[in-house]
């Protein structure tokens, strides 16, 4: 028999609360950075930080939340069902231990069975599973091959982890032009830090590519519209410092008002802010300010 509508509703509801604010296996993103240089490329970095699940606000009152066994009962009759959605979900239950005593196996299991469900998150999982050992001894070729599933499917996060391990040479042969290529399509599917990073390539002209300024910052603008922090840093940067461009203070002025405004966290945007502030006329602050507002409002892209 299928679910009620209302079941489902709880369903979905049991997933948001109990995944919200948590990651998949991998290292986290750091918000601010001190470094008052360009982002460095992938090559220098770790791999990619993995999604967090959606997010939900407090219940409100006298509403029924699902106790984490129930919600893991839930989530195990979906899953036999053939909700794919919900082996995942099971998957990360067994991962986190919510509702059920914590098993690597059982969620590589899940994973599993979401991947031959068609899910692309399920063969990214699998992915992470494999390059990690979660379930399964480590193995770099065979997380790759997850991925390169995934990737297959659509799957921008599954391609940037491809464009690391061809650049890396992890899991498979080092080939940087096929992974500035998994980057390039990563950036295509609307994944802001692979655009932010091929703009640190172009900018630096790394891993033998030309430097190409304009490339850089048409870059940038695409992560910096995506909401990517770093890349309205980058941008600012480049501008204040004349990297390939004619020294630009009112336009580094507003692109480092912009990343502030943003959420950059980095102690350099205040002594930026301030130290520009110092070479400009209230006329270009105020011309400044208004860029900086209408690229807020969607309104320009500076």
């Amino acid at each position: 028999m299928r679910p009620s509508c209302k079941k489902r509703f709880a369903l979905a509801l049991v997933c948001l609360f109990f995944l919200a604010a948590q990651a998949l296996p991998g290292l986290a993103a750091s918000k601010g950075r001190k470094a008052e240089r360009p982002a460095p490329a992938p090559s220098q970095e770790a791999p990619a930080p993995e999604p967090t699940a959606p997010s939900l606000a407090a219940p409100s009152p006298g509403q029924q939340v699902l106790q984490p066994e129930a919600a893991f009962t839930l989530m195990a009759a979906e899953a036999e069902r053939g909700n794919a959605n919900a082996m995942l979900t099971l998957a990360r239950f067994y991962e986190q231990g919510v509702g059920v005593a914590r098993n690597y196996s059982k969620s590589l299991e899940w994973c599993e069975k979401a991947a031959k469900a068609g899910l692309a998150e399920g063969y990214y999982n699998l992915g992470i599973c494999f390059e990690i050992g979660m379930g399964t001894p480590a193995d770099a070729a065979r997380a790759v091959s997850h991925y390169q599933q995934a990737a297959d499917r659509g799957l921008a996060l599954a391609m940037y982890k491809l464009s690391s391990a061809y650049i890396l040479g992890k899991g498979v042969s080092k080939d940087a032009d096929k992974g500035i290529g998994y980057l390039e399509k990563a950036a295509e599917a609307g994944m802001a830090v692979a655009a932010n990073d091929l703009g640190v390539i172009a900018l630096s002209g790394l891993l033998g590519r030309e430097k190409n300024v304009e490339y850089a910052l048409s870059s940038f603008k695409q992560a910096a519209s995506l909401g990517n922090l770093e890349a309205m840093k980058n941008i600012a940067v480049t501008y204040k410092d004349g990297v390939g461009v004619q020294a630009d203070p009112l336009r580094a002025y507003a692109w480092y008002l912009i990343a502030q405004r943003s959420g950059y966290a980095g102690e350099d945007i205040a002594r930026m802010l301030g130290l520009l502030e110092g070479s400009l006329s209230a006329d270009d602050l105020r011309k400044a300010r208004k860029e900086a507002d209408a690229w807020a409002a969607g309104q320009a892209r500076i």
